[in-house]
């Protein structure tokens, strides 16, 4: 885009009158689209890195809550395994006495 100005500012000013020709204002038009589609573009991908780190904040708190409620579960498992266990070598024991 600067070499566009650059352009128009080194021949202000025709014979005729006239400050720039057509073609020189549409190239100078052009670029100032292309510079804010540049900026929008930007724009729109720092929101959406934004966005794609506070979902990966939440997922990463979810997995957390998620992670903690198997562990519990798994300590709850384990610890009636044991009982159980304790609990059928217990009566097999009072079985095993009971018959002998």
């Amino acid at each position: 885009m600067l070499f566009i100005k650059r352009i128009l500012y080194l021949n202000p000013k025709k014979p005729g009158g006239r400050n720039m020709l057509p073609k020189q204002d549409i190239m100078l038009k052009l670029a100032e689209i292309e510079e804010s589609l540049n900026q929008l573009e930007q724009s729109i991908y720092d929101r959406i890195s934004m966005e794609e780190r506070a979902e990966e904040s939440r997922l990463a708190g979810k997995i957390e809550d998620l992670e903690c409620k198997v562990a519990a579960a798994e300590s709850r498992a384990e610890t009636f395994h044991n009982r159980r266990e304790h609990s059928f070598a217990a009566r097999k024991l009072e079985l095993s006495y009971k018959t002998s």
